[in-house]
């Protein structure tokens, strides 16, 4: 049996969306499939394709809520798929849409396990008459990213930086000194990877949330990772819950990523999330009412009653 090539550097968002493309309507039309087949017909591994269902499952259309979001999921190593509401309905689209699904359609149809006679393919021809005529101009407008060119200089020169840098998590803006480790694009966000004085640690900061970016003058060694899989997209600064969800809230928290799952003999599941703040995991535990338990970390066990009490005096 061949072995899987290794991928170098993390794959790009528009490279999963293709994917993601070609493999719902495959998956759509049979409803469930082994997660070791699905992985094997469109040539990745285990963990790159649950990160990609991961990311379909918090894909939909406003507002947002579970019944207009891909619906699809692990269930005992096999994924399980349901037609959303939105595939339903007719969709009006305008040019630019029209062009976007075109392009973005044409693309999924050269990746592998693509059914080049399917249904994509199918739509696609049904589109092509809509299609702008070969003499009309295109104009495609990619808004740059401050400091993208900056931090990649200073990781092939070695150079530490000074940067201002905005933590939504905290809702703060700290100054620290970093030296850059290496740039990469992951689910459409530049991040720049650097050794931190504040904390002593290698972190992942979003260069979009960078407001200042300074060369301190000082140099080092250029230290250029190679960046894989592995890099944790929910950064360091997050904590972790785990909690025990009955049936009736499933479908509640499997709208948001998760680390790790596990179904229990008595039909519930224990989940472990990363939470952004205790103030977001409060609003999910009151939406999901009793049938969410915080397991750990355990100042966090009677969050669900205090975020209940606290909006109850607000109104009274």
């Amino acid at each position: 049996m061949a072995m899987r090539k290794s991928r170098r550097g993390p794959r790009g968002a528009a490279e999963r969306v293709e994917g993601l493309l070609v493999m719902l309507p495959w998956l759509i039309s049979r409803k469930r499939v082994k997660l070791s087949d699905m992985a094997k017909q469109f040539k990745l591994s285990e963990k790159e394709l649950m990160n990609d269902l991961i990311m379909a499952a918090m894909c939909g259309v406003p507002p947002y809520t579970p019944d207009t979001l891909i619906d699809v999921f692990v269930d005992e190593g096999e994924v399980v798929a349901e037609v959303p509401l939105m595939f339903s309905r007719p969709l009006q689209l305008n040019s630019a849409e029209l062009f976007a699904l075109q392009a973005m359609g044409s693309a999924a149809l050269s990746m592998p396990g693509a059914d080049k006679k399917g249904p994509l393919a199918t739509a696609l021809k049904k589109l092509k008459p809509l299609l702008p005529t070969a003499d009309s101009v295109i104009e495609v407008e990619v808004k740059p990213v401050k400091y993208v060119e900056e931090a990649q200089t200073a990781v092939a020169n070695g150079q530490f930086v000074a940067i201002e840098y905005f933590s939504p998590i905290s809702n703060l803006h700290t100054s620290r000194t970093v030296f850059p480790r290496a740039v990469f694009e992951q689910m459409g966000h530049w991040y720049l990877r650097a050794d931190d004085d504040r904390s002593g640690e290698i972190r992942n900061f979003r260069i979009d949330r960078i407001q200042k970016f300074e060369l301190t003058g000082a140099v080092s060694t250029p230290v250029i990772e190679g960046i894989d899989s592995e890099v944790d997209f929910f950064g360091a600064e997050l904590q972790t819950a785990t909690l025990r969800v009955r049936p009736s809230a499933l479908r509640l928290v499997e709208t948001y990523p998760y680390i790790s799952r596990e179904s229990q003999p008595d039909g519930s599941v224990i989940i472990e999330l990363a939470v952004g703040s205790h103030r977001w995991l409060g609003r999910l535990l009151l939406r999901g009412g009793d049938a969410i338990d915080v397991l750990e970390p355990t100042e966090w066990v009677d969050l669900g009653k205090q975020t209940a009490q606290a909006v109850l005096k607000r109104y009274n």
